[in-house]
């Protein structure tokens, strides 16, 4: 499992300077006429700084390209990726394109350089992805504090994530193994798990929590949320390696969300106990 997982960190890199190499191989003018980019050169750049820059993981990689003509069937895109994931490969390879553009014209163009940039994106490639984010109206409590409560509580909640027992294999190595062989099987299974974490989220909604312990029972129901969709997105995109790259980050997030939530419910179970 390490090793795969450190073949999977490596991913994203390898993707964006792959995506430099491609660039620099057919040229930017044939690269250029055959991509939907409709903005002069200068302006590229200037999208350029603006991406490699922000420090504020505000960046538009999923953006839609400007410029994009009615009847083009953007507007299935949209319906059918909200998130703009798609968009993720013409941003990332526009960027790396003005980038391109832009030290050939300064002269200051190396492989060293080249590889830099890559590596500037690649460490600023993430995918921002939409998931419902439950409320304290969503959860039934009860103002009951006791022991006896809270061991109730803690019961109800074992049992409600219990689909995710079913989930026997860590879902990073369904992803590696996917890539690694391409055989779809391993995409079926990745969707199967993120439905046991739909279904235990599902589960834990029903669940009625004391009242001091909603702000864990939120924060493990967002975390179960998110997570499950990551994975969804991770099965359909998984033949996109720019938006794949964007989404083992969101994964890596994801995951210390929800070992994050789970760990702090357990130091209130533990707190309690001893109380």
């Amino acid at each position: 499992m390490e090793t795969r997982h450190i073949q999977l960190e490596r991913f994203s890199p390898m993707v964006i300077t792959a995506g430099f190499a491609v660039v620099m191989l057919v040229g930017t003018l044939a690269w250029q006429t055959t991509r939907p980019w409709r903005k002069s050169t200068g302006e590229i750049r200037v999208a350029v700084t603006e991406q490699t820059k922000n420090s504020n993981n505000d960046i538009r990689w999923q953006r839609a390209l400007e410029g994009g003509l009615a009847g083009d069937g953007n507007e299935g895109d949209v319906l059918n990726d909200p998130d703009g994931l798609s968009n993720i490969a013409d941003n990332v390879l526009g960027t790396l394109v003005g980038s391109y553009v832009a030290m050939k014209d300064a002269g200051t163009y190396t492989p060293a350089q080249g590889n830099r940039v890559a590596e500037t994106v690649s460490s600023d490639l993430r995918a921002n992805i939409s998931y419902r984010i439950y409320g304290t109206s969503d959860i039934k409590t009860d103002p009951d504090a006791s022991l006896s409560r809270m061991l109730a509580y803690r019961s109800d909640l074992r049992i409600a994530l219990e689909p995710l027992l079913e989930n026997r294999s860590y879902e990073l190595d369904i992803f590696a193994s996917y890539i690694d062989t391409g055989d779809e099987a391993h995409l079926a299974e990745l969707r199967h798990m993120a439905e046991r974490y739909r279904t235990a989220t599902e589960n834990v909604l029903k669940v009625v929590v004391p009242e001091n312990a909603l702000t864990h029972q939120l924060d493990i129901l967002n975390a179960l949320s998110e997570f499950e969709m990551v994975l969804e997105k991770m099965a359909t995109y998984a033949n996109d390696p720019f938006a794949a790259a964007a989404l083992l980050r969101t994964f890596s997030g994801a995951e210390v969300n929800m070992l994050t939530s789970f760990d702090a419910l357990a130091g209130y179970f533990r707190e309690h106990v001893r109380s």
